[in-house]
């Protein structure tokens, strides 16, 4: 059976899901997650998409995101982001000695070889999920469920304690690392 094509609409704003392969926690670590908003964040720039919130949960993603070019449609935003957060994932992982308990739990199997030879550990299932918003209330309501996904998750007991996520640039709540700029919902 095939994959179902997507529909994607032009202008549309998008709640968006993508999870690491075999579910892996790679997003325990925190150098991993400050890599993963510096590429989202190169490729907003690049790619000149609107983004409205994200969350980076241990084994996934979540986004709330505007295509605003027909030259890069959603599919192509995610394939940057993943692809490049990948690459440059592997290559950290083993060059970081410090990460090496870490490397071995999550390098042991699952290794894949590029048609040129190079191997490779895959980092994102190869699909994403997307829902196109409806209205203000289902947008509203996607921004909320990416806001409290780490307390859902049982990580934090509030949002603002978890750094890695939107809600600081909506309610103004400290922050100790990477800022991404989140784009104004309306």
């Amino acid at each position: 059976m095939g994959r179902i094509r997507r529909y994607l609409e032009n202008g549309a704003i998008y709640f968006v899901t993508t999870n690491t392969y075999r579910r892996r926690e790679i997003f325990r670590d925190v150098n991993a997650c400050k890599f993963l908003l510096m590429c989202i964040g190169y490729h907003k720039y690049m790619l000149n998409f609107n983004l409205f919130g994200y969350t980076i949960i241990y084994d996934h993603l979540h986004l709330l995101i505007q295509p605003t070019s027909d030259k890069y449609n959603l599919s192509k935003i995610m394939q940057e982001i993943k692809g490049n957060f990948a690459r440059k994932y592997n290559e950290w992982i083993k060059i970081t000695p410090k990460n090496q308990k870490f490397r071995n739990r999550h390098l042991s199997a699952d290794y894949k070889k590029e048609m040129n030879g190079k191997i490779y550990k895959p980092v994102w299932q190869e699909r994403f999920y997307d829902v196109g918003m409806r209205d203000e209330k289902q947008i509203l309501s996607c921004l909320e469920y990416i806001h409290w996904n780490a307390v859902k998750k049982n990580i934090v007991d509030h949002p603002k304690k978890y750094e890695f996520s939107s809600y600081h640039q909506y309610y103004g709540a400290r922050r100790e690392w990477v800022q991404l700029p989140v784009d104004s919902i309306f």
